[in-house]
């Protein structure tokens, strides 16, 4: 089995309503070795068998790639659970702050608004992208390993490369957080919870469905 992620802590801060208006403060408490995103709300992907393996999310058609849906993340994960109950392949994820939410002074977070810290445990960064043509929906890659999984990137900084490799094609994209769920865990041959993709991975259990302490 692969090694786990590099970077699995994540506490993501949720950002006022309209981030065009008094800026954003520096939260209090900070902890190193701990990464902070900003985050817009929930994002419940899907992946159809008519995706050619691609997970699908329904966004908005402002252009900002705004997931539709549940905004918050145990709203979100709870539907994902539903889904895959129901024999559809679903999964929870966050969506982060892009560039456009502040140059287009819109309003990022709608209900979700929040100046509260959510901690989770993170595999990665997926990029969200809309081919031309598509409106009202955008995706996400699958994983080449994992089919219960999205495709993600381990640095902020590989997702930053992609985002503008197909900015200069003309493509839209946003980043999301690809979380942990309480299914992504299975009791080891000592009782242990572990997770299923990365055994060896120090991925809170106690995290995977909602925020920590």
């Amino acid at each position: 089995m692969d090694s786990p992620p590099t970077i699995s802590r994540v506490s993501i801060r949720l950002v006022p309503e309209d981030v065009s208006r008094g800026g954003l403060r520096r939260p209090a408490g900070r902890r190193r070795g701990t990464y902070r995103p900003l985050a817009i709300g929930a994002a419940v992907l899907l992946r159809p068998r008519s995706a050619s393996g691609r997970w699908v999310v329904s966004v908005s058609t402002d252009g900002l790639l705004r997931p539709r849906g549940p905004r918050w993340l145990p709203a979100a994960i709870a539907r994902s659970r539903s889904l895959r109950a129901a024999g559809i392949m679903a999964r929870a994820a966050v969506a982060l702050l892009a560039p456009e939410d502040v140059a287009l002074c819109q309003p990022a977070a709608g209900r979700f608004s929040t100046n509260g810290t959510l901690r989770h445990d993170c595999y990665g960064w997926s990029l969200l992208y809309q081919l031309p043509g598509m409106r009202g929906m955008a995706c996400v890659d699958a994983h080449e390993r994992f089919a219960d999984l999205p495709a993600f990137y381990e640095s902020p900084l590989e997702f930053v490369d992609r985002a503008a490799f197909l900015a200069e094609r003309g493509i839209l994209s946003r980043p999301l957080a690809l979380v942990t769920q309480l299914d992504d865990f299975r009791p080891s041959g000592d009782g242990r919870m572990c997770n299923r993709f990365y055994p060896r991975g120090s991925f809170r259990r106690r995290w995977a469905d909602g925020p920590g302490d």
